[in-house]
């Protein structure tokens, strides 16, 4: 496979990244700005952005997209926070070093929410150098076996870059419950670890509930309330700051039923609900089925030729 075939695969080529939306928080001057393509391929991954969708933008139509959106939406109130996610956000070095550059000259916190693999030392410190603010780790799971098994990768190098960030730059660690998979015995080693490293009582640590509803493959059941509750108490006994997360950590202080404002590439603003990202996911689930069913049918018919043509 070519570099440029692999770069698109992923979600970025030659200064671009696909970016299906960017979305605006109800509740505060707050921007999740969405970079689609991911080097993982986790079982249970409920992001519509894994595969490169969207459309692609250079650093500058990101950006004016979100200072006219912001502005249209909020007014003369400045952003407070922007949080880069995905997908994958680290995939092109240099576009993600360049994002939190011209983001930090008008937006004072920067996140990026990453699964970490890339995310090494030198890496880090020129996004910190740029600007970036907090940088938030998914670990996926302690053990290495079933982190391969539940990513493609293993964890080893993702370990060493959350070590690594300790003490350069606010951390948090998010770890999605998933029973029978990733469940109190597997945060327990992650909680254990963490406060290894934690002198300061600095670290977030989020435990995220498993939606089945959502995720790519149906390998588990949601967790019961029960369960959650009792995974919190154990890593309470190692971490100051054990957080119970729900569908995001920085909303979860609202209780009525909340929505956010996406942003399309066009600029088109559209209020939507958990329930609209549900829908949606499930229609972005069968259109990647066809898709993919298509991308075999054509590999297949390319192989039928090859072997007629060598007769």
């Amino acid at each position: 496979m070519s570099t440029l075939e692999t770069e698109s695969r992923h979600g970025y080529e030659h200064g671009y990244r696909y970016v299906p939306f960017i979305t605006l928080s109800e509740l505060k001057p707050r921007v999740w700005i969405t970079l689609s393509g991911c080097n993982f391929r986790c079982k249970g991954c409920f992001s519509l952005a894994r595969e490169p969708i969207g459309e692609p933008m250079s650093v500058e139509q990101l950006i004016n997209l979100v200072k006219k959106s912001s502005s249209d939406y909020y007014g003369d109130t400045p952003l407070e926070e922007a949080v880069i996610t995905g997908g994958e956000p680290t995939l092109d070095r240099d576009y993600l070093v360049d994002l939190v550059s011209q983001l930090k000259e008008f937006i004072e916190w920067i996140v990026v929410d990453t699964n970490g693999y890339f995310l090494d030392d030198g890496y880090l410190k020129e996004l910190i150098e740029a600007g970036l603010t907090e940088a938030m780790f998914d670990l996926k799971a302690w053990d290495e076996k079933l982190h391969e098994w539940y990513t493609g990768y293993s964890n080893k190098r993702i370990l060493e870059h959350i070590r690594n960030a300790y003490g350069k730059v606010k951390l948090v660690v998010n770890t999605v419950y998933i029973p029978g998979i990733v469940d109190e015995s597997e945060i327990e080693q992650i909680a254990r670890f963490l406060a290894g490293i934690d002198r300061r009582g600095d670290i977030d640590y989020r435990i995220n509930r498993f939606n089945t509803n959502l995720s790519y493959e149906k390998i588990s059941r949601n967790p019961y309330p029960a369960e959650i509750e009792h995974a919190y108490s154990i890593v309470a006994k190692y971490m100051k700051n054990a957080v119970m997360g729900k569908s995001c950590v920085r909303e979860r202080k609202i209780e009525e039923k909340r929505g956010w404002i996406t942003v399309f590439p066009d600029g088109t603003l559209k209020r939507r609900t958990l329930d609209d990202y549900r829908k949606e996911n499930e229609r972005m689930k069968m259109k990647n089925a066809t898709v993919d069913g298509e991308i075999k049918s054509m590999k297949k018919e390319k192989l039928i030729k090859a072997m007629r043509s060598s007769d």
